[in-house]
């Protein structure tokens, strides 16, 4: 058998990823803020509130044949965050 000889490549520029095992606790930033549950159901009603709310409004509109959106107060996009 003929005996190979392997010649030396040039080095690549080419960065390449290297992947190391670290202590990802250490890093981890601290927890978040967490609402406690009176927090959440407290939302949860505010949020239902506005629906209900709402409903009621475009259900008036809908009765007197008008816009659910009053166009004095809206502007280019529709409803303004802010106006309930």
């Amino acid at each position: 058998m003929e005996e190979r000889r392997f010649e030396k490549r040039p080095r690549s520029l080419i960065l390449a990823p290297v992947f190391v095992r670290t202590d990802e606790r250490r890093r981890m930033p601290p927890p978040l803020w967490r609402p406690t549950w009176q927090e959440l159901v407290l939302g949860w009603l505010r949020y239902q509130a506005t629906q209900l709310r709402w409903d009621i409004e475009r259900g008036f509109a809908r009765l007197l044949h008008r816009s659910w959106i009053d166009p004095r107060r809206a502007g280019r996009h529709g409803r303004q965050r802010g106006c309930y």
